[in-house]
C-alpha cells in the first residue's frame, strides 16, 4: 500500500504486490523508512494502520473545496522508494535538516572530551620519594641516588629526623646504610617540567601502591554502560529533545564540579555520573540526527555524526598541550558547553517519535516551521494532517477515534488485541527481545562487543608504542577522520552490510597476520591498518543498528549496542594484561574477535 501525493489530495493504492514495500509504504511510516531486503510477515500493528488508511482514504480522495483553492504543484516525494509519510512533507535532506544535523553533531565533542581527556589528565610524570623537611635543600638527583630504589617507590629504612644537610654534605648519615632494608614511601615529589600545573596522578599521588587509575577509569565506563540502556528507555518515554538537553546540562555541570574534587573517592563518584550523562548524550543525539533525515541521507549523516569523535582526538591533544593542569583542563571541557542550552527552546523533537506517540499538534507545528525555513509552505497540502492521522499507530490513538468494524476489519482488530504494544505503553525491553527481534538483538550485542574490543584495544596498543602523547593522539585522530570520510563512499557503493563485514574481517586478519611478521615495524604497520579500518566500522555501526529497530524502540536498540560497548571498554585494560604472557596475545584475541564479529554481521538482516 502506498500513498501518492497529488495537488493537496491523496490517492491510496490498496493492491498488494511488490510495490507495497516502496514509495511511502506503511512499513516505512512505522519503521522510519528502513526496509529489509527480505521482509518478514506483516505485524498486527501494520494491519491496524492499514485500517486507518482505509478509513480515511475516501475523505482524502475528495478534491479541495472552493475555499481552499488549487494547491500549487510540489515535489512528489511519495513516488520515491526511500520516502515515508514524514519525508513526504519534510523532504529527505533540506535546509532545515542541514541546520539541525550540523548543530547536533557538535554534541559529540564534549562527550569525547570527557572520555579521552582522562589520558592527558593522568599523563606520566617522573616521581620519587619525597624529601623530609630537614633535607629540602638537598638536590633531587643526590637524594634519589642515596635514599631509594630505582622505581621511586621504596625508601631506605633510615631515621631521617637525625640526618641533616650542611655545606653539601650529609651529617649523621649511617655508615651501614647500604645494608639497611627499604620501606614503602607514603609521600612523593613529582617533576616540575610543567611548572605549577599538576596532573591527577600528582594531585592525589596515585603511584606505586596507590596506582588505581584503571579502577578510576572503570567508574566512568560503568556509568557509560548503564547510561547506554537506560538513556534509550528515557528518551523513548520522554522524547529525544528534552532527554538530550537535560543530560547535556548534567554532563556540563557535574563535569565542572569534578574539577573541584577534594579526594579520589569524590572524583570516582562524579565520573560515574558523567559517564552516564555522556553516553546518554551520545546515543540520543545520534538517534535524533538519523530521525530528522531519510533516504540515503540517513546513512551519510549517521556516519558523519561520528566524525566529530575523530576530530575530538586532535582537539583534545591541542587543548591538553596548552592547558597542562588537570583542574583547569576539566573546567575548559565542561562549563563552556552550557552555551548549547541556548538552543533548547528551538531544538526540534524527532518527527518520527512524535508520530509514533500520536502527538500530531506538535508534529504539525514542526512540519510547518520546517516548511517555512525551506520555503515550501505554499506547497504543503492543506489536508496533510489527515495523512498523519492515518499513520498514527492504533495503540496511541484517542478513544473517540475508535469505530465499529466488520468483516475483514474485525480480523485486524483481533490481531491488534494480541499485540501487547497496542494495549498500552510499549516496554522496549520486551520489544527488542520479542520473537521478531531477539535474534537481531543478540547479534547486535556480539557485534558491538567485538568491535569495541578491537577499536579501543588497538588505540591502547598504538599509544604504548612510545613517542609524544600529544602528537600520537593528533595523528591517530587525523587518520581515523580520513577513514570515516572514505567509508561513506564505500557504503554508498557496495552497501552498508557488506561494508561492515569487510571493515570487521580485514582488521581481524591484520591482527592475526602479526604472527607472520618478524620485526616490530611490520607489527606496527599492520596494527595501524587495522586501526584505520575498524575506525570506519565504529562510525557505521550505529546507523546500521538504528536501521534494525522501529521508531518506538530505536533509541533503546542502539542503547543495547552501547551496553555491549561499555562492557568491552571495561574488558580492554584487562586484555592488555595478557601481554605479560605473550606480546602478541592481545592482538591474537582481537583478531579472533574480528572473525566472530564478521560472522555475526553476515547473519544480520540486510537493509537498504
Amino acid at each position: 500500500m502506498s500513498g501518492v501525493l497529488r495537488r493537496g489530495s491523496l490517492n491510496f493504492d490498496c493492491v498488494g504486490g511488490p510495490r507495497d514495500k516502496g514509495r511511502g509504504s506503511l512499513e516505512a511510516n512505522l519503521y522510519g523508512g528502513y526496509r529489509e531486503t527480505r521482509p518478514g510477515p506483516k505485524t498486527p500493528e501494520i494491519s491496524v494502520i492499514a485500517l486507518d488508511f482505509r478509513r480515511y482514504s475516501e475523505d482524502l480522495k475528495k478534491p479541495p473545496s472552493a475555499e481552499q483553492g488549487e494547491q500549487p504543484p510540489s515535489r512528489d516525494l511519495s513516488q520515491d522508494v526511500d520516502s515515508d509519510v514524514i519525508s513526504n512533507f519534510l523532504g529527505h535532506y533540506t535546509r532545515w535538516s542541514f541546520l539541525w544535523t550540523l548543530l547536533l553533531c557538535l554534541f559529540q565533542l564534549p562527550t569525547t572530551f570527557h572520555l579521552f581527556m582522562f589520558v592527558f589528565q593522568i599523563a606520566p610524570k617522573d616521581f620519587w620519594c619525597a624529601r623530609p623537611e630537614n633535607l629540602q635543600q638537598m638536590g633531587v638527583s643526590e637524594w634519589r641516588n642515596i635514599s631509594q630504589s630505582s622505581n621511586g617507590c621504596l625508601l631506605l629504612d633510615v631515621d631521617y629526623s637525625q640526618v641533616t644537610y650542611e655545606n653539601n654534605q650529609l651529617i649523621n648519615w649511617p655508615e651501614n646504610a647500604t645494608n639497611l632494608g627499604y620501606r614503602q614511601c607514603w609521600h612523593f615529589e613529582f617533576s616540575d617540567e610543567d611548572g605549577s600545573a599538576k596532573t591527577l596522578v600528582q594531585e592525589f599521588e596515585l603511584v606505586c601502591g596507590r596506582d588505581i587509575l584503571s579502577l578510576v577509569e572503570t567508574c566512568f565506563l560503568v556509568g557509560a554502560a548503564a547510561g547506554a540502556v537506560l538513556s534509550g528507555w528515557i528518551s523513548d518515554r520522554f522524547g529525544r529533545r528534552h532527554t538530550l538537553m537535560a543530560f547535556v546540562t548534567i554532563q556540563s555541570v557535574f563535569g565542572g564540579i569534578l574539577a573541584f574534587s577534594t579526594s579520589v573517592a569524590m572524583f570516582m563518584s562524579l565520573r560515574v555520573i558523567i559517564g552516564f550523562a555522556s553516553m546518554t548524550v551520545t546515543v540520543v543525539s545520534f538517534v535524533l540526527v538519523v530521525e530528522l533525515v531519510s533516504g540515503k541521507w540517513r546513512t551519510v549523516i549517521g556516519i558523519l555524526n561520528i566524525l566529530p569523535v575523530a576530530i575530538s582526538y586532535v582537539l583534545s591533544a591541542g587543548l591538553a598541550y596548552l592547558i597542562r593542569d588537570w583542574r583547569h583542563l576539566q573546567l575548559a571541557i565542561s562549563w563552556p558547553w552550557l552555551i548549547m542550552l541556548s538552543i533548547w527552546f528551538w531544538l526540534p523533537e524527532s518527527p518520527r517519535w512524535l508520530l509514533a506517540q500520536g502527538r500530531l499538534d506538535e508534529l504539525c507545528g514542526l512540519i510547518e516551521r520546517a516548511a517555512r525555513m525551506n520555503g515550501t509552505s505554499d506547497s504543503l497540502p492543506s489536508n496533510y494532517r489527515k495523512t498523519l492521522e492515518a499513520a498514527v499507530p492504533r495503540s496511541v490513538q484517542s478513544p473517540p477515534e475508535a469505530t465499529a468494524t466488520t468483516g475483514v476489519e474485525s480480523k485486524a482488530v483481533e490481531a491488534d488485541a494480541q499485540d501487547p504494544s497496542a494495549s498500552g505503553p510499549v516496554n522496549p525491553l520486551m520489544v527488542v527481545f520479542s520473537a521478531k527481534y531477539w535474534r537481531t538483538t543478540c547479534l547486535t550485542l556480539v557485534i558491538w562487543l567485538t568491535l569495541i574490543i578491537i577499536y579501543f584495544g588497538l588505540t591502547l596498543h598504538l599509544s604504548n608504542l612510545g613517542g609524544n602523547i600529544y602528537i600520537n593522539s593528533a595523528v591517530a585522530g587525523t587518520v581515523e577522520a580520513v577513514s570515516i570520510c572514505i567509508s561513506i563512499l564505500v557504503v554508498l557503493k557496495v552497501g552498508i552490510r557488506r561494508s561492515l563485514i569487510g571493515y570487521m574481517l580485514l582488521p581481524g586478519l591484520c591482527c592475526l597476520a602479526t604472527n607472520l611478521v618478524s620485526n616490530q615495524t611490520g607489527v606496527i604497520a599492520l596494527a595501524t591498518i587495522a586501526k584505520c579500518l575498524i575506525g570506519a566500522n565504529n562510525a557505521i555501526i550505529p546507523t546500521y543498528t538504528a536501521m534494525q529497530y522501529p521508531t518506538i524502540v530505536r533509541n533503546f536498540g542502539v542503547g543495547m549496542g552501547n551496553l555491549a560497548s561499555g562492557i568491552a571498554l571495561i574488558l580492554v585494560p584487562f586484555l592488555w594484561q595478557l601481554e605479560h604472557i605473550d606480546p602478541l596475545l592481545p592482538l591474537n584475541v582481537m583478531g579472533v574477535c574480528g572473525l566472530i564479529g564478521a560472522v555475526a554481521i553476515s547473519l544480520m538482516k540486510d537493509v537498504e
